[in-house]
C-alpha cells in the first residue's frame, strides 16, 4: 500500500499489508485480506502463508493522535483526576510499528509500559463534524499498543518523548473494514498472562465524540490514526517480553517483542548521563 486507503473492500474484511521475503533479499510489498486460518488472500487472489512475509502496518497515517486517561479505572491507577474533556497528544510517525515487530527498550528509560488500545482509522476527511456524523468518516478499526516510557512521561511537561521512540506505536496486523469500537472487548497479555481485560464501553469519551472533538481542532485526513485510550491494568515490560493486544473482531492479535536498545551508549546529552 502506498498512499491513501484501499478501494473495493467490504465491511467485515480484514485488510493487511505485507512485504514478501526470500532467502537473500526483501521482496515486493503487497496487500490483501486476512483469512480465519491465518493465511492471506492477496488482492490478485493468490494465497500467501504468513511465514513467507513480513507484516507491515496496514495504514500509513499522516498523523497519529492519541487520547490519555480515557478510562476511569486507568485514571485512578495513575492517580489522576477524571478529565473534563479529551486529553490529546501526538505520537511521532516514526513510532509506527507492525505485527511481530521488535520494540527496542530505550536505554534512557527505566520503565516502559504497555497500553492496549482500539485505534480508529479515518476514511474520509473530517473537518468540524458533529458526533452524529462521525461514522461517515470512519474507515475501520485496528489493534494498537500505545507504548510509553513512563518515567520520562512523569519527568516531561508533555508526552512527546515518552510516546515516540521507534516502534512505540505498533498497529495491526489488520484493519477491520467498517468496524466500530462499540462494546468490543480488548485484552492485553504479557508473555501469555492476561493484564488488561476491558470493554470499549468503559471509556469516558466515546469514539464518535473523539472524532468530532478532534475535527474541530484539526482536520482529519484519510489514513489518520486515533488511539482511543487504554484501560486499567497497564504495567511495565522487560527485555525479552512478548506483548499481545486483542480486540474483538480484529483477527490475529497484535504481537510485539521487547528487545535491548541497540545503541545504549548514545545518551551522553542527558543531564543524568553527562560527564
Amino acid at each position: 500500500m502506498t498512499e491513501g486507503l484501499p478501494q473495493g473492500l467490504a465491511p467485515g474484511d480484514l485488510f493487511v499489508c505485507y512485504r514478501m521475503t526470500s532467502p537473500d533479499q526483501a521482496g515486493p510489498e503487497g496487500a490483501g485480506l486476512l483469512r480465519p486460518d491465518g493465511t492471506i488472500q492477496a488482492l490478485d487472489g493468490t494465497t500467501i502463508r504468513p511465514d513467507k512475509l513480513v507484516w507491515l502496518p496496514p495504514v500509513r497515517p499522516g498523523k497519529i493522535l492519541a487520547v490519555g486517561l480515557n478510562d476511569r479505572g486507568h485514571a485512578l491507577e495513575m492517580g489522576k483526576p477524571l478529565p473534563k474533556e479529551p486529553l490529546l497528544f501526538l505520537k511521532a510517525l516514526s513510532s509506527l510499528g507492525s505485527h511481530l515487530g521488535h520494540v527496542a527498550y530505550p536505554a534512557v528509560s527505566s520503565r516502559v509500559d504497555f497500553e492496549g488500545e482500539i485505534a480508529l482509522v479515518i476514511g474520509e476527511r473530517a473537518d468540524h463534524v458533529s458526533p452524529g456524523q462521525s461514522h461517515r468518516h470512519l474507515f475501520g478499526i485496528c489493534q494498537a499498543n500505545d507504548i510509553t516510557a513512563r518515567d520520562l512521561q512523569a519527568r516531561d511537561v508533555q508526552y512527546t518523548r515518552a510516546k515516540s521512540f521507534p516502534g512505540f506505536c505498533p498497529v495491526g496486523p489488520a484493519i477491520l473494514v467498517g468496524g466500530r469500537p462499540d462494546g468490543r472487548f480488548i485484552r492485553t497479555r504479557v508473555n501469555g498472562v492476561l493484564r488488561q481485560d476491558a470493554r470499549e464501553t468503559d471509556q469516558i469519551f466515546r469514539w464518535e465524540s473523539l472524532i468530532s472533538y478532534i475535527s474541530h481542532m484539526m482536520p482529519l485526513e484519510p489514513g489518520d490514526l486515533i488511539l482511543t485510550g487504554t484501560y486499567r491494568g497497564i504495567g511495565p515490560m522487560a527485555v525479552g517480553d512478548t506483548v499481545t493486544v486483542e480486540v474483538e473482531g480484529c483477527g490475529t492479535p497484535l504481537e510485539s517483542r521487547i528487545v535491548s536498545d541497540p545503541f545504549p551508549d548514545l545518551f551522553t546529552v542527558w543531564p543524568s548521563k553527562a560527564p
